[in-house]
């Protein structure tokens, strides 16, 4: 493995967790602006074995945006390296997955993309944190 010095990177910037961070910034953004485009739209229209009805999902968009908004700024954090951001980060992002899990039935593609982009961003952080060696 190559030290920070041979790739010419400084020391600090060596062990931040960019790729882990972009992944939480990139699916919090998308989770407000879905969440912003279900506020804008109507009801979801259900078609069951009685006929179609209306669901408001209003309450869980406004769930869906304070999520994202919190996503993408624990992203931000976790790429500071700071110390205790990465377990807000993971925090964040398994708050997210169950929360874009409740919201499969409407959005089956979507929620499977941002989940696993999600669950990869816990996994990159949770291994840079047994590489460091550091409980943060």
């Amino acid at each position: 493995m190559r030290s920070p010095q041979a790739t010419g990177t400084a020391p600090d910037q060596a062990d931040r967790p960019l790729l882990a961070g972009g992944l939480l910034v990139a699916t919090g953004l998308a989770d407000v602006l879905t969440a912003y485009g279900t506020l804008r739209s109507g009801p979801f229209l259900v078609l069951s074995g009685g006929g179609l009805y209306p669901v408001d999902v209003t309450g869980w968009a406004w769930l869906h945006l304070a999520v994202g908004g919190a996503l993408a700024l624990a992203g931000l954090a976790a790429v500071t390296g700071r110390r205790g951001a990465a377990t807000v980060a993971i925090g964040c992002a398994a708050l997210a997955i169950a929360v874009n899990l409740l919201m499969l039935p409407y959005a089956p593609i979507r929620v499977v993309l941002v989940t696993a982009l999600d669950a990869a961003a816990i996994r990159l952080l949770l291994r840079r944190r047994r590489a460091t060696g550091r409980s943060e």
